[in-house]
């Protein structure tokens, strides 16, 4: 690969100096120098980008490893899983078996938190993480790196449900100064929903893409707020956490729940009908296996719960009554659409619409996660060592950076209008994305001219997108150029 990529050209190597222990070494040195490197070539971007420090994402995403990774054993200084959070960053990530997207219980994996700017998505720091940690437990060391890093900063710290808890928000509130996340929408949380439904007015928001559907087809947001807080613990002492808690109603998830439901419910129903019809027969001789089978279809989904059943067996023939709980299943439409923010920002400054809208920007980290996996090809991973698995994290990460920087630039220059030439028939894009540029410099390539004079290495010619693309990224064409290596030039 070494040798087809020129990189053996570029450092003047042959392809066998480039071998798996040699490569496997300089990943264990940049992990060992990680969390170094890292703060500073985010301050370089921040500076040079001249970027936003004013709202950061995170979240965290999984890699499944192909192994048995035996041998690796916890850091000394492992999250134990109880008591007060960690305040550090891991160093290196801990193969082991956890909750994997895939739903599979066979592989190991590792989990790596990821920091990303509202401004361009800029990625600003990755945090390797064991395979079973909990996300819950990450924020607080992540948050203070972020102040190591950003110490004249204030800014919003955002997540998900993870970030709700007494502690975290302690800590969002002491180290980045605003935060705002979605709640866990609890049964204490239901019922107090419950008391100020009658409040929900229609929000002034519309995305993007719903800008471009007809108007009957938008999805339609009502919402309310009522004032809460909590004290968590930062630091060692007690801090007390004020927060506005937003009920925001959607049309779109309502729906979409409700079709949820009622297909929950028919399975449930016709699985409780083929009981009734084949009572006393096959496996449901017995009361107890009638009853397993029912308490199996009643597990199934959590709509199960609504269902509640008779079984007799008057002169020796089992009947079977049943009947869905009407009144739980109102209160179950209730609450359908429903989720919960929470957020210490102002209510003057930023009104219900400004808090959702900068909610729906999460999405942004997980547009980094899939390129991570997808251009970026992070997995599959066949790494034994964990420091060489924080080695190649590390390493791709900063190949995120400059991907989303290049977007930002090129979205940036382009003003709103969008730009043709990267799909097929010429269609626009309104959006590029870093990797949709990359792969347009895919046919360039480099001509290598024998004359009397010598040997040189020209690049072939730019396509017209080519140069478009490197006019909206303020670079001449001249930026781009072979390497000079033993061929004259």
């Amino acid at each position: 690969w070494a040798a087809q990529s020129a990189v053996t050209d570029y450092y003047g190597l042959t392809a066998e100096q480039l071998n798996d222990d040699r490569l496997g070494r300089a990943l264990e040195r940049i992990a060992e120098h990680g969390a170094a490197a890292q703060s500073a070539a985010t301050l370089a971007a921040v500076k040079q980008w001249q970027l936003k420090v004013k709202q950061i994402h995170y979240d965290i995403s999984t890699a499944e490893l192909y192994g048995a990774y035996a041998a690796v054993q916890p850091a000394a200084a492992a999250d134990p899983g109880t008591g007060p959070s960690p305040t550090t960053v891991p160093t290196v990530p801990f193969p082991t078996y956890g909750r994997t997207k895939s739903g599979r219980e066979d592989v190991k994996q590792v989990q790596f938190g990821l920091d990303v700017l509202g401004d361009g998505a800029i990625p600003l720091a990755l945090l390797p993480l064991a395979g079973n940690t909990a996300e819950a437990r990450t924020h607080v060391a992540n948050l203070l790196r972020l102040r190591e890093m950003f110490p004249r900063h204030r800014f919003l710290y955002m997540g998900d449900t993870k970030l709700d808890t007494p502690e975290n928000l302690a800590a969002a509130q002491c180290t980045a100064g605003e935060f705002l996340c979605a709640g866990a929408f609890t049964q204490p949380l239901q019922a107090r929903f419950r008391e100020v439904r009658a409040q929900l007015k229609a929000v002034d928001y519309c995305s993007l893409a719903d800008a471009k559907r007809p108007l009957a087809e938008r999805d339609q947001y009502q919402a309310c707020e009522v004032s809460d807080s909590v004290v968590g613990t930062f630091e060692g002492r007690a801090v007390p956490v004020k927060y506005r808690l937003l009920f925001i109603h959607s049309s779109v998830k309502a729906a979409q729940q409700a079709a949820t439901r009622e297909r929950h419910l028919t399975k449930i129903r016709a699985e409780f009908e083929q009981v009734d019809k084949i009572l006393g027969k096959y496996s449901l001789k017995t009361e107890a296996a009638i009853r397993r089978r029912l308490e199996q279809a009643r597990s199934k989904y959590s709509e199960g719960k609504l269902f509640s059943y008779t079984l007799t067996s008057p002169g020796g023939k089992f009947a079977l009554t049943w009947q869905i709980d009407e009144a739980a299943l109102a209160r179950l439409k209730e609450l359908e659409g429903v989720f919960v923010l929470k957020t210490n920002r102002t209510k003057t400054k930023h009104p219900i619409a400004a808090v959702l809208a900068a909610y729906r920007e999460q999405s942004k980290v997980e547009k980094r996660f899939h390129h991570l996996k997808g251009p970026l090809a992070l997995t599959p991973m066949f790494l034994e060592n964990p420091q060489r698995i924080a080695g190649l994290l590390i390493i791709l990460m900063w190949a995120l950076t400059v991907m989303a920087l290049m977007e930002r630039q090129l979205r940036k220059n382009l003003k709103g209008q969008p730009m043709y030439g990267l799909y097929p028939e010429n269609r626009p894009s309104p959006a590029p994305t870093g990797a949709r540029l990359l792969e347009t410099f895919a046919t360039l390539c480099i001509v290598v001219i024998h004359d009397h004079s010598g040997t040189r290495r020209v690049l072939g010619q730019f396509s017209t997108i080519q140069r478009e693309i490197l006019k909206l990224l303020d670079l001449p064409d001249t930026a781009l150029r072979t390497f000079k290596r033993r061929c004259g030039t």
